[in-house]
């Protein structure tokens, strides 16, 4: 029995180096699927597609029940207190006039971004940078030529300024609904149509002086905006939650409260 295990470990030993010292493969990672506006860490979803019944419940929601009767309160309050339109008293009745012309734009809104888009076949749903499917290709790609000393690694991760441009070219831009989450990019025609339908819906409410194109100009604008933080909160929501919850907890930690002691 020593003899067979001797003879082993002698031709172990005498193998060439080279034999052992074989090159590992770079593996590729895999795909995470993320499709847009589905949980990060859902890897169950493996269809996409922005269906009609999925638009019709974020108009709903959005346009017509919750979101727009919470936001039409909200916002109507903020007019409340500067006093805008100046027209409208600040009495009960003045808000009643703030709550509904916002809830009429908030329909207005929602219901030529849905015509339109049902129409285009878009999906309006932001991603993130990271979840990508055009980032992700371009990073498989880098991967692919690494070992070949076409790419370093310093080129693989994210740039902030991409990041803060992603952000902008989501608002600006919107994909076509695919399967696969990764449809042909296009002008946002649906979001532009939204804002601007949303902005004249506004008409039967204000008083005249408020009715010009310069005040229509103006509520599309700012009807937009809220389509600018949504896109960076969905890019940067990590990092803002980091640093609230950072300070949250520096606030509420014992050190504080025994430095705010006398």
């Amino acid at each position: 029995m020593r003899g067979p295990i001797l003879l082993f470990l002698s031709l172990a030993v005498s193998m060439p180096a080279d034999t052992c010292a074989q090159a590992i493969p770079i593996s590729m990672p895999q795909s995470v699927h993320v499709c847009p506006g589905a949980f990060p860490t859902d890897l169950t979803a493996i269809d996409c597609r922005y269906t009609p019944k999925h638009r019709a419940l974020d108009f709903v929601q959005g346009s017509v029940t919750d979101q727009a009767m919470l936001g039409a309160v909200v916002f109507g309050l903020g007019a409340q207190i500067i006093a805008s339109p100046p027209d409208w008293k600040r009495t009960w009745q003045g808000y009643g006039l703030r709550v509904g012309s916002r809830y009429t734009q908030a329909f207005g809104k929602g219901a030529a971004q849905y015509l339109t888009g049902l129409l285009l076949n878009d999906d309006p749903r932001f991603l993130a940078y990271a979840d990508d499917s055009g980032v992700i290709r371009r990073r498989q790609q880098a991967l692919r030529h690494l070992d070949a000393g076409d790419q370093t690694l310093d080129q693989l991760n994210h740039d902030g300024w991409q990041r803060f441009g992603h952000a902008w070219y989501d608002v600006i831009t919107i994909r076509r609904s695919t399967q696969s989450g990764n449809g042909r990019r296009m002008p946002a025609f649906s979001r532009f149509a939204g804002e601007i339908g949303g902005a004249y819906a506004g008409y039967p409410w204000y008083p005249g002086n408020e009715n010009k194109i310069a005040n229509v100009g103006q509520r599309a604008a700012g009807a937009f905006g809220t389509a600018v933080l949504s896109s960076f909160w969905t890019e940067y929501h990590v990092e803002v939650t980091k640093v609230l919850s950072a300070i949250l907890h520096r606030e509420n930690s014992p050190h504080a409260a025994a430095g705010a002691q006398p």
